[in-house]
């Protein structure tokens, strides 16, 4: 619990600014929708847009969701039809 609450605490200090990034970060209970790890300041992270901006998608909460910067390389890579994974 200790650590749980002081990466919070690091999370809330450094996030200050990006109040979409701090709620995705709670919503998502911390993890990465993709590979379910932690997303921490050392991991980093990207907002991907479920429906992407082009397609019409907006920047609303419910249309947004926080990826590692891998995964969301590999999503995008998928979804273009690229289905090697990189590791």
């Amino acid at each position: 619990m200790y650590f749980e609450k002081r990466l919070e605490n690091t999370w809330k200090q450094k996030a200050v600014g990006n109040k979409k990034v701090s709620v995705l970060w709670r919503r998502q209970d911390k993890r990465c929708l993709c590979c379910n790890q932690l997303i921490t300041q050392e991991t980093g992270w990207n907002i991907h847009h479920k429906v992407e901006r082009v397609k019409g998608g907006g920047n609303e909460l419910s249309n947004l969701e926080l990826l590692h910067p891998n995964c969301h390389r590999q999503k995008h890579s998928r979804a273009a039809g690229y289905d090697r994974i990189v590791s």
